[in-house]
């Protein structure tokens, strides 16, 4: 049995979807980030940096930052395909994309997002928004022409949790003036990822009425 902490359309979407692939028992435990419940004292001491996911396993073991749980879940149970084993050729290229899209564009996302955790003034907060949108566009933009050569997933063939990340992100851009979406091979690896019954399962329960 597992459990994950969990806010809407947060970076526990991937996490979320691999459960409902794998098709392990687990429990969903909500954490209104909107209204500050990921500060509560309880929840501090699950996660005492604040932030969603957290997935707890073996009754009391505790695992935070999303990337991380995914990379867990994928080899705790290679029977789900979601990630390809070591020594499989796809295995390189997988660990580059998830490092990628955790450490950069993710980061990227979150500067656009809550500019506020990283400047203070209103000027300066504007100015890292705009920069970071102009990034993300960039770093799409560079996706989409490697889907386009080397697609239809990330690591060619076949898909993987990587897949379900870029995915995740590409809608944190979606108010942006050049969502990830607007870029065509993005777009059609979303429409692959939300044909997934797990992803499919995951949006309709936390309450997601578009993957975009």
């Amino acid at each position: 049995m597992y459990k994950l902490y969990w806010s809407p359309g947060s970076a526990n979407m991937t996490p979320h979807a691999m459960l409902e692939d794998i098709g392990v028992p687990y429990d969903l435990i909500k954490v209104d980030t909107s209204r500050g419940e990921q500060r509560n004292p309880d929840y501090l001491k699950v996660n005492p940096h604040a932030r969603v996911p957290t997935l707890i396993y073996d009754g009391d073991k505790i695992l935070y930052k999303a990337a991380a749980i995914s990379l867990f879940l994928a080899e705790r149970h290679p029977e789900a395909g979601l990630a390809p084993k070591p020594g499989d050729t796809d295995r390189g290229p997988f660990l580059q994309w998830m490092a990628y899209l955790t450490n950069t564009v993710q980061e990227s996302c979150m500067h656009w997002w809550h500019p506020e955790n990283f400047l203070s003034g209103a000027d300066l907060q504007a100015a890292m928004k705009a920069s970071a949108e102009a990034r993300l566009a960039r770093m799409f933009g560079f996706i989409d022409k490697h889907l386009a050569a080397s697609g239809p997933h990330l690591c060619g063939a076949r898909l993987y949790a990587c897949d379900y990340y870029a995915v995740m992100l590409a809608r944190w851009t979606r108010d942006m003036a050049i969502p990830a979406q607007t870029f065509p091979h993005v777009q059609k690896l979303v429409r692959a990822v939300v044909a997934r019954p797990g992803y499919a399962r995951m949006l309709a329960a936390e309450g997601i009425a578009q993957a975009t």
